[in-house]
C-alpha cells in the first residue's frame, strides 16, 4: 500500500464523499477537504462508520480562499502527499449568458477555475522535494470546446468556467515539464465523472439527461482511470469510463 496521503478537495457530498470512502476502505491515508467541517456530517459519520479517524483528516478550506495550514503542518511533520482530486465546484442553474449576473458569472469562475487552479498551485508548493504524484481536475464534458454541447440551455458560466478550467490546467501540465527534476514527474490530469446523480444535479432541466450513473459508479471508474495514468499523459482529458475526451 503507498504511504503517501490522498487529498480530496470538495469531499462533503456527492462524488467527494464517494472519493473519500472508496479511499478508505481500499486502505489509503486521506486528507478530507470541505468549506465548513459543520455542514459536512455525511463525511464525518463516514469517517465514523468506517473507523477510519486514524486514516482521514478533515481540513477545513474554501476553495475561493484555499488556505491548507493543516496540511502544511502535516507535510512538516513528514506527510507525504499522493494524488490530490480537485473536486469542489458550483452550479447555479441557470446561467444563460443573455441573462446572468456579474456576481453569478463571478462565482463559477472563482469556484470552478480559479480556486482549484490556485489550490493546485498551493499544494504542489507545500513540499518541493516531494510533490504531488498526480492532480486531477474534475471537470466536464460541458467544458470541452470542440464538442459544443448546444441542448445544455442555462448551462452558459457553468460551461465556460470549465473550459477554462481545462485550459489553466493544460498550461500547469506544460508548465511542469519544463520545471525541475521532481515537479515535472507531477501528473496533471482532467477528469469527466459522467453524469452522476448527486445533489448538484437535482435541478429540473429542459433537455433529457442520458446515461446516469450513481456516485459509486463514477468514483469507482475515474479511481481506475486515476491509477493508469503516467507521466506521458499529464495535460489529458478522461472519462470516467476509461475513454479519451475531446478538449
Amino acid at each position: 500500500m503507498d504511504a503517501k496521503t490522498w487529498v480530496v478537495v470538495g469531499a462533503s457530498r456527492g462524488i467527494g464523499l464517494e472519493l473519500v470512502k472508496q479511499l478508505l476502505e481500499a486502505g489509503h491515508l486521506v486528507v478530507a477537504a470541505v468549506r465548513n467541517v459543520s455542514s459536512a456530517p455525511k463525511l464525518l459519520h463516514l469517517i465514523s462508520l468506517l473507523g477510519a479517524e486514524d486514516k482521514c483528516t478533515v481540513e477545513q478550506c474554501d476553495i475561493r480562499a484555499m488556505k491548507a495550514s493543516r496540511i502544511q503542518a502535516a507535510t512538516n511533520n513528514g506527510m507525504k502527499l499522493g494524488n490530490v482530486v480537485l473536486n469542489a465546484g458550483v452550479l447555479k442553474y441557470p446561467n444563460r449568458s443573455t441573462e446572468i449576473s456579474f456576481l453569478d458569472f463571478a462565482l463559477h469562475l472563482h469556484t470552478n477555475t480559479i480556486g482549484p487552479i490556485i489550490c493546485a498551485q498551493k499544494l504542489l508548493n507545500l513540499d518541493l522535494d516531494s510533490p504531488p504524484s498526480k492532480i486531477v481536475f474534475i471537470s466536464s464534458d460541458s467544458g470541452s470546446t470542440s464538442r459544443f454541447l448546444d441542448f445544455e440551455d442555462g448551462f452558459g458560466a457553468y460551461a465556460a468556467s470549465k473550459s477554462a478550467l481545462n485550459q489553466m490546467l493544460r498550461h500547469m501540465a506544460a508548465e511542469l515539464k519544463r520545471s525541475g527534476p521532481k515537479r515535472c514527474k507531477t501528473v496533471i490530469l482532467a477528469l469527466h465523472p459522467g453524469e452522476v446523480k448527486t445533489d448538484m444535479s437535482d435541478i429540473e432541466l429542459s433537455w433529457e439527461v442520458k446515461d446516469s450513473i450513481s456516485p459509486s459508479e463514477s468514483v469507482s471508474g475515474m479511481l481506475k482511470v486515476i491509477a493508469e495514468k503516467g507521466e506521458n499523459d499529464t495535460g489529458t482529458f478522461w472519462c470516467w469510463d476509461g475513454r479519451s475526451h475531446p478538449w
